[in-house]
């Protein structure tokens, strides 16, 4: 029977009882009726509801629910009254208080709910796009009927594609629910439904409200069919993507937008096609593979690391752990070892932005063989073990090593012939778009030789020491307190620039010295819409604060070196505490450092492409559109008509992509393609720096944006972290938060330096909850990070 939503909130309900749906009994009545005979009223709740325990009085407005505004939230509730004259009396007037004058607005009395498991609301699209997903955000541990539209609750939400098959569910809550939203459909044809749901500890399901979507005349209307035509293949290239590869390990992958290069990050989760092709061209393509194979890991075939889901970027986890192996390992062991590595992950997703501490070996630690036991307990015997051991112990001795031809050493020379490289920049000498082309081309060529893979090597060094140190730690070499001391006596390039930045500030130091040093920067390294430091007006006005940190000075005392000298020797790592302490300070130094060399190259790269789209007559914006082989295919082969009319048609086909890239939803891990119908947005556990407990209003930046706020006192929540940032850290801030981001992450590593207390990768939901919020609590001591009630004046 098909009908049209229109009416109260309680005729709705009432409507939809009769015709056999799970809505508890109703009674309602006009404010007027009220007015007029309240004591009849009382008496009828009362006979009506006389087998009742208590009841749930609400709002049912004439204003509620139409066609252009819900009203959500506007009017009052008052819940689990009990069968009491005076508490319905008072229970009634207060919601009746809520009301404008309307006297033909109305009450709606309903039993109470009891013994609920699960609650929440459902919308049949998209609320922002209409994006074909049932969106359900849920309560499943409060018991309460109304914790998720209250919004006094953490609560869960799942994204459900309209096209989902019933063998695709492992919840039958959910399979009950979605029969039930499917019924309401047929009732409603074509009409976006806002639904609240309780489901008791029976498996009820019982309907507790259904209204219209009041978006939908903002959404566009093609995006329903064009998200739809995509699934199918989507799924497809998914399950291909499952399958045995050749001369790779494992038997399945998993996609993941944080391990690893860790897209989500640095270039975000839908990126604009020139950042996500310029990602892919200087790294993910060839480089990350080279670099490791360079450094004795195992020789992959051509396969890459980043693959695109219609415009979403994600990590090819088996590639990733692949690539972690050793060069020469026994084919039978690193079967073993790559599917333990993805059962771990796929059995504990909120892994995935940990994988290289706590599912892969990547080398050698001082507690590598227990780790591993407990870790994948029975996976290797030890004849087995013994082999890995060895071969990832070579691999760490051969980075640990001091001399010229070491990994580490090349590399840091290649990063100073870029730097040499870079004196030589002067866009404004090619007036050709295919002298241009010549030109970036040039540069993306030296950017990987000299840029991206010594920094790939020189990362992978830094991991390297990380680990020891921390395995060092465990073993009882350093407290907690020393290692911290360690760590901020290791001055970076970013604790130059933020030095040299309050320098400026304090009239010490002339903005064009620090701008030629490091107007190159900017927040998403790889986004032509981002504003460098140079093109950023405001980028020294406000008041400065800066931080009160001593100069750390770190020396080892004798019972420290004593215990990593023995530690060294016990691992047979050939190195003693001195020149590992040399090789510690090296290896992060180089990281920094190399980052901040190779992004400049990056950075003309992009001012480059900006200006070849300038002479097409196009803007930075239609350039994001286009990937970087649009422009350098340039120099392969004429196109078959006019520049302008070509690469017009080219951008209006990557802008639909890109629109449509946003209106997927697609969880952070992927483990099959029954994931791209059932969809959990998982709460991530964010990586906590420091242990300082503080509550602040919070600022968030855009990276697009040229205004920069006041941001002394305040908590700074960014979506990614790359030097770009690192400004925010010379203007008084009290803690940091970002959306995506790891444990060894650039900004966990400056917050580290900083003594800024921080969680670092909190992932969606707790993220948008603060920014919602305006202010929170970020107690890393508890490691637990929550909006406020703070007060903002």
């Amino acid at each position: 029977m098909k009908k049209t939503l229109k009416g109260t909130k309680a005729e709705t309900l009432l409507e939809l009882k009769s015709l056999g749906m799970p809505v508890p009994d109703v009674y309602f009545f006009s404010v007027e009726k009220w007015l007029n005979s309240k004591e009849n009223v009382i008496s009828e709740i009362e006979t009506f509801f006389h087998n009742c325990n208590s009841l749930a009085i609400r709002s049912s407005a004439k204003a509620e629910d139409t066609a252009d505004s819900s009203m959500a939230g506007a009017f009052h509730s008052v819940l689990d009254i009990k069968i009491n004259k005076q508490q319905i009396l008072k229970g009634i007037n207060e919601v009746i208080n809520s009301f404008d004058n309307n006297l033909d607005n109305q009450v709606l009395i309903q039993p109470m709910v009891t013994n609920v498991q699960m609650s929440g609301v459902v919308m049949t699209k998209s609320l922002n796009d209409g994006s074909p997903y049932y969106v359900i955000n849920y309560d499943d541990v409060t018991g309460k009927t109304d914790s998720v539209t209250s919004g006094n609750s953490i609560n869960k939400t799942v994204y459900i594609y309209n096209g989902v098959k019933d063998e695709d569910f492992d919840s039958l809550n959910l399979l009950a629910l979605l029969n039930l939203v499917r019924n309401l459909e047929n009732i409603y044809t074509n009409t976006p439904l806002d639904i609240e749901f309780a489901i008791d500890n029976d498996g009820m399901v019982h309907l507790l409200q259904v209204r219209r979507i009041t978006t939908e005349n903002k959404w566009n209307e093609k995006i329903n069919s064009l998200v739809s035509q995509r699934i199918y293949f989507l799924r497809e290239y998914i399950d291909m993507l499952m399958h045995p590869r050749l001369s790779l390990n494992g038997k399945k992958t998993l996609l993941g937008i944080m391990p690893d290069w860790n897209p989500a990050e640095m270039i975000g989760v839908v990126p604009h096609p020139l950042a996500m092709s310029l990602y892919r061209e200087l790294i993910t393509k060839n480089v990350w593979r080279e670099a490791r194979e360079e450094m004795g890991y195992k020789a992959l075939p051509n396969v890459e690391l980043m693959v695109s889901l219609y415009g979403r970027a994600y990590i090819d986890v088996r590639n990733s752990m692949n690539s972690f192996l050793p060069s020469g390992l026994d084919e039978n062991i690193s079967e073993k070892l790559i599917n333990a590595y993805i059962d771990n992950l796929e059995r504990d997703p909120h892994l995935h932005d940990k994988i290289e501490f706590e599912v892969v070996f990547t080398c050698y630690d001082f507690e590598f063989e227990e780790t591993l036991k407990n870790r994948y307990p029975g996976l290797l015997s030890d004849k087995e073990l013994n082999e890995f051991k060895e071969l990832m112990r070579c691999i760490t001795r051969e980075a640990l090593v001091n001399k010229p031809g070491s990994s580490l050493n090349i590399s840091l020379s290649n990063i100073e012939k870029l730097k040499e490289k870079q004196y030589n920049f002067n866009g404004n000498e090619y007036q050709n778009p295919f002298i241009l082309s010549d030109r970036i081309n040039i540069l993306i060529s030296e950017c990987k030789e000299f840029g991206t893979k010594p920094f790939s090597i020189i990362a992978r060094h830094g991991f390297i020491a990380e680990v020891l140190l921390r395995t060092a730690l465990s073993k009882g070499v350093f407290t907690e307190k020393r290692l911290s001391e360690l760590r901020k006596s290791i001055s970076t390039v970013a604790g130059e620039m933020s030095e040299k930045f309050n320098q400026v500030c304090a009239n010490e130091l002339d903005k064009d010295s620090f701008l030629k040093e490091y107007g190159h920067l900017r927040p998403s390294t790889y986004d032509i819409l981002s504003p460098r430091y140079q093109d950023r007006d405001n980028l020294f006005d406000g008041e400065l604060q800066k931080k009160q940190t001593k100069e750390s000075k770190f020396t080892i005392t004798e019972e420290e070196k004593k215990a990593l000298d023995d530690l060294l020797v016990k691992h047979k790592l050939k190195i003693d505490s001195s020149d590992f302490l040399i090789y510690v300070k090296k290896a992060v130094v180089g990281r920094e450092y190399a980052k901040f060399v190779f992004t400049k190259h990056v950075s003309e790269i992009i001012e480059l492409i900006s200006k070849w789209g300038q002479m097409q007559g196009f803007n930075r914006e239609d350039m994001s559109m286009l990937s970087v082989q649009d422009i350098t295919d340039y120099l392969f082969s004429p196109i078959t008509e006019h520049k302008k009319k070509y690469y017009k048609k080219k951008i209006k086909i990557a802008r639909e992509a890109f629109n449509v890239a946003s209106s997927f939803k697609l969880n952070y891990l992927i483990r099959s393609s029954r994931d791209v119908n059932i969809v959990p947005m998982q709460r991530n556990q964010a990586n906590f720096i420091g242990n300082d407990i503080i509550e602040r209003e919070i600022i968030f930046l855009n990276p697009y944006s040229n205004d920069i706020p006041d941001l002394s006192g305040k908590i700074v929540c960014i979506e990614g972290a790359d030097p770009g940032y690192d400004w925010i850290f010379s203007k008084g801030i009290s803690g940091l938060i970002t959306k995506y981001g790891g444990a060894n992450s650039h900004m966990a590593i400056r917050c580290a330096e900083m003594d800024i207390p921080a969680a670092i990768g909190c992932g969606e939901q707790p993220f948008e909850r603060i920014l919602n919020a305006g202010s929170c609590l970020l107690d890393c001591q508890r490691m637990n990070l929550e909006p406020s009630s703070l007060k903002i004046n």
